[in-house]
Parts: structure tokens; C-alpha cells; sequence
């Protein structure tokens, strides 16, 4: 059987490398010319760590945590308000985890799947045809192949989702805010701490990325505004929107790149009634993107990769699987989502009164008494059940 995956991000990498495991044939297609190497801190913990520790690439991972050991919220002046420690952060997440470079984790699943399964880099699929009994993928090369099932692991903006499922608005909840990023030089000596600062409908977040000298500027702000922002237009949205803030900002600004693109995009979780329809199915952020505020978009990925890969080698058919493989990760998508839903609305505060508020409870909270609330917004254990000894080795049967 070969299984074609489109998107050589992290949802669809840790699919190729258990798909292989099972003994079916994963075929990676990625439009990027050397993989999508994102260049963003992620939060790695609950079932996408347990992943992780199946494909046993923590120890490549551990060394290249991000040199982070605390959270602190700031005012113009610099002065930390409220702080989450890195002993309270392991009293709410009760596990291992670890916080890392996007790049790092999809360098680490390259790795793991190099020279063991087909990757395409510049490639991707731009027509789709399910006959009943193959798919058959037109890709921007101009050649066309057959292949028993496609995968859409092709992120937010999910091509093979448009192509499958519908166009993206039918499927997309926009939660109200932009987010944009890059790398600055470390000027400030903020240490080993993750820092901040909020105004009245716009924050600004740095932190370091453990190479010598650098930071990630991270910016967040609300708008109304859900469509694409042209990349030359994004260091002067940027400029617009954050004029006139306080603390580090004007410095982090005029450090915006002006010859790389700035990444930006909007907070939207995608939300669907179905995340498979024939012989096509989608996984990770194209079928349940949380954004980034659930701190789970990544391990959901990993999470919703492997009990795919799975549930393929386990039943005679495709469509037992696709739909044993929403039932086990839909619920658990949702629930994420909802508690992405509820932060979002105190994360960045639209009104004085409100940023007032944020900062009282902030202070309220950090501390090792409300533990237990903090690991109900913020915790997430893995729902996967023990792994056996040994991963089922096997191909579908029947299903050509």
C-alpha cells in the first residue's frame, strides 16, 4: 500500500515514520525546497513528547531546549509583575517537556525518516481525484500518479483540504488577534527567561533560541482583519500597529528584517464536522489547528499522526481506520480548542480596565497553590494507552 502525504511538516513526518514502521509506504511531498523549518519556540509536552519518546528522539531534543527558566510578565520599565518559575511550570504540566526551536523538532523528524522514506521537497499536490478505488494526485510538476490513499498534513492553510473538504472559510474560527515573529539581535541581557509586555490590544513576547545573541521577537495583537497581509506589507503593519508602545518595542521593531519574510498569520482554529472523506484524510493542524495559545498545536500533530499511522495498520480497511482515528483524537482536538477559546480572550486585553485585570490575576495565580487550576487550562497528559513491547509490523489487506 502507498500512502501519500502532503506536507513534510511535523504531522506529516512522524505519519511517514510510522506508517514505514507498520509496514506501509508513506510517499512526503512538500512545496518547501528543503522543509518547512519554522523559526518559533514551541511548548513539547503530554502526548506529542510521549510520541516522541516512541520514535526515540527525546535524546536528540533534551540538548536543544531553549534556555528558558522562567515566564515573566513586565511593565514599561521592565519590571517583572508576575513570573511562572520553572519549578511551578513542572508542578502544572506533571511530566516531562521540554520547550524548543520549531526547527529543532522538524530537524530531529527529518533525521528519523531520512533515507528510510521518499520525500519530494518543491513539490506539491495541486488536483485531487478519488475514483473509489485510488487517488489520483495531479502535482505542480505537471505529472500525475496513483496512489491507494492521500493524507493532508499541509497545515492551517491545508491545500489538500481545499481540494478534498472545501474552501478554508467554511472551515475556519478566527479568535480575534495576528500574530507576526523574527530573530533580533540579544541586546537587552534578559538572561534565561521568556519576557511579556502588554498594552491595551497588543503584546510583545521575546525569548532566547539558545544560539549566541539571538532572540525571537514575537508579537500579538488584535485586529478584524482575517485575510493574507501581503509580505511586503507586514513590517508596516507591524510599525503601525505597535507605534507608540512602551518597554523594548521601538528597538525590536526597527530590527524587523527588511530582505527575509516576516512570518505572520492569524489565530484561527480550524473546525470541521469530518477529517476524512473516501480515500483522502487529514491530520494535524489541517483538520483541528488549535493556534498556538493552546500550547498543544504541535504535540496534537504528533499525537493525531500516530494513532493514524496506527489505526491504518490495524484495520482491513481505510475506512475503519479513518474513522477509528477521529474518534480517538477529535474529542481530545476539542477539548484543547475550547480552552484555546477561553485564554485567547484574557491573553491580550482589549481595554485598560482589562489589561489591570490580567495583571492582578496574574500575580493571584503564579504560585504553587493554584497549581491545579494552571494544569486544567494549561496541562495535558498523553491519552495514549501504554505501548506495547514491539509496534505491529503489517500491510493493509484488501484495501487496493
Amino acid at each position: 500500500m502507498r500512502v501519500l502525504i502532503n506536507g513534510g511538516g511535523v504531522a506529516g513526518l512522524t505519519l511517514a515514520f510510522w506508517l514505514r514502521r507498520h509496514g506501509i509506504e508513506p510517499v512526503v511531498v512538500e512545496r518547501a525546497a528543503h522543509g518547512r523549518l519554522g523559526g518559533y519556540g514551541i511548548d513539547f509536552f503530554g502526548t506529542g513528547y510521549d510520541v516522541a519518546a516512541r520514535m526515540g528522539i527525546v535524546d536528540r531534543l533534551a540538548p536543544h531546549r531553549l534556555p528558558v527558566d522562567s515566564v515573566d510578565f513586565v511593565d514599561a520599565a521592565g519590571r517583572p509583575g508576575a513570573r511562572l518559575t520553572a519549578p511551578l511550570l513542572d508542578k502544572v504540566i506533571q511530566g516531562p517537556h521540554l520547550a524548543l526551536m520549531h526547527t529543532t523538532l522538524e530537524g530531529a523528524l527529518l533525521d528519523a525518516v531520512e533515507g528510510d522514506v521518499e520525500i519530494r521537497f518543491g513539490e506539491t499536490v495541486t488536483a485531487v481525484r478519488d475514483t473509489g478505488s485510488a487517488v489520483e494526485a495531479e502535482f505542480a510538476g505537471g505529472t500525475t500518479e496513483r496512489f491507494d490513499l492521500l493524507v493532508g498534513a499541509d497545515g492551517i492553510h491545508s491545500r489538500t483540504r481545499e481540494l478534498a473538504f472545501g474552501p478554508e472559510p467554511e472551515f475556519a474560527r478566527y479568535l480575534g488577534c495576528r500574530l507576526a515573529c523574527f530573530p533580533v539581535a540579544d541586546r537587552y541581557d534578559w538572561g534565561r527567561a521568556r519576557v511579556h509586555y502588554t498594552e491595551p490590544g497588543r503584546q510583545v513576547v521575546v525569548y532566547p533560541t539558545g544560539r549566541t545573541g539571538e532572540l525571537i521577537a514575537l508579537f500579538l495583537f488584535r485586529s478584524s482583519h482575517t485575510g493574507n497581509v501581503p509580505r511586503a506589507e507586514r513590517p508596516g503593519l507591524l510599525r503601525s500597529t505597535f507605534g507608540g508602545m512602551g518597554w523594548l518595542t521601538p528597538s525590536l521593531l526597527a530590527e524587523a528584517p527588511a530582505d527575509e519574510p516576516i512570518f505572520m498569520d492569524t489565530m484561527t482554529q480550524i473546525v470541521m464536522p469530518a477529517w476524512h472523506r473516501g480515500r483522502v484524510a487529514l491530520v494535524g493542524d489541517a483538520c483541528g489547528c488549535m493556534t498556538m495559545v493552546s500550547a498543544q498545536g504541535v504535540s496534537m500533530a504528533m499525537a493525531g499522526a500516530y494513532v493514524l499511522a496506527e489505526e491504518l495498520a490495524r484495520h482491513g480497511d481505510h475506512v475503519g481506520a479513518f474513522t477509528r482515528y477521529q474518534e480517538r483524537v477529535r474529542a481530545e482536538v476539542a477539548h484543547r480548542q475550547r480552552n484555546a477559546q477561553m485564554f485567547i480572550r484574557t491573553l491580550v486585553p482589549g481595554t485598560r480596565p482589562g489589561l489591570v485585570a490580567q495583571s492582578l490575576i496574574q500575580r493571584l495565580i503564579m504560585r504553587e497553590a493554584f497549581a491545579p487550576l494552571l494544569r486544567r487550562q494549561f496541562g495535558a497528559s498523553s491519552f495514549l494507552p501504554p505501548q506495547n513491547p514491539e509496534p505491529r509490523q503489517g500491510v493493509i489487506h484488501g484495501d487496493r
